[in-house]
């Protein structure tokens, strides 16, 4: 006997989303591996079940390893949730997965809302080949380092963003990657769901001007093969400059980062910078 672990997808937002086939799994599982069970109670509520559940996140997943040894031994099943979306994917449950392997239990994903996918398949980039890298490192010497080493993918870049690093995280990208295609999808099913398409740059102006509220994905484009030679025009530089002046840089350091990103001589970049500052100073 060696039972079943099933990888059950939840709503990232909008409980209608939920399917008979989840409401089906979790009913005949002997408990429930629940990332939050705070979360996890209200979908059960709405399925109108009554299941035991076991908290397992990333500080103790390793811990419930045990109980699942339990349900295999016995040949049941188990069903393995997270707080939205599908288990594993920048959410805890691998550790749980690699053992139901290791116990010959049988793993059965069960489909259901993904919030990267739905990003991307909305965002009018690229959906064909893509990479998805979750959420970018906290320190952003880190975030650099890891931009830097995608900077020439050309595959469609996706990644999770928090509502308080979104300046931040938009910030490094643009000194990274230039000002590239992108589009944030905001608070995926719920209510006020939104998706924004436009340039880098667009985005840190947008924002540094509007309460940041929800949940972000974020989806980049990838370096096509003429990018690097593409026109740059001086309306893009401008505002570009626009957008680096909000972070105090010095028109010599802005001039250094732009003339680089947009392969536009330094003195080029400085006289627009200078000119823009003369313009924001009489205002």
């Amino acid at each position: 006997m060696s039972g079943n672990l099933f990888i059950v997808a939840t709503p990232i937002g909008n409980l209608d989303d939920l399917t008979i086939r989840v409401s089906k799994v979790i009913e005949q599982s002997k408990f429930v591996l629940a990332e939050d069970t705070r979360v996890t109670i209200k979908i059960l509520n709405h399925l109108g079940l009554k299941k035991q559940m076991i908290s397992c996140h990333e500080h103790n997943e390793a811990d419930r390893l045990q109980a699942l040894a339990q349900a295999a031994a016995e040949g049941e099943s188990v069903a393995l949730i997270s707080d939205a979306g599908t288990p594993l994917i920048s959410d805890p449950g691998y550790q749980i997965v690699r053992e139901a392997i290791a116990l010959g239990m049988k793993v059965i994903p069960i489909p259901g809302p993904s919030a990267f996918l739905l990003a991307l398949v909305g965002s009018g980039l690229p959906c064909d080949k893509f990479v998805f890298e979750g959420f970018l490192p906290d320190k952003t010497s880190a975030q650099k380092s890891r931009l830097e080493e995608l900077r020439s993918e050309s595959r469609t870049l996706v990644f999770y963003i928090s509502p308080h690093k979104l300046i931040k995280n938009l910030t490094v990208l643009f000194e990274v990657f230039g000002d590239r295609e992108i589009c944030l999808a905001r608070e995926l099913t719920k209510m006020h769901e939104e998706f924004l398409r436009g340039k880098i740059s667009t985005m840190i102006e947008k924002y540094s001007h509007e309460e940041i509220r929800g949940e972000f994905v974020l989806v980049v484009a990838g370096m096509s093969a003429d990018y690097e030679s593409a026109s740059v025009t001086e309306e893009e530089v401008r505002t570009a400059i626009r957008a680096e002046f909000k972070s105090d840089r010095s028109v010599k350091d802005i001039s250094a980062l732009l003339s680089e990103q947009f392969h536009w001589k330094k003195s080029d970049v400085y006289r627009l910078a200078l000119d823009e500052q003369k313009s924001a100073r009489s205002e």
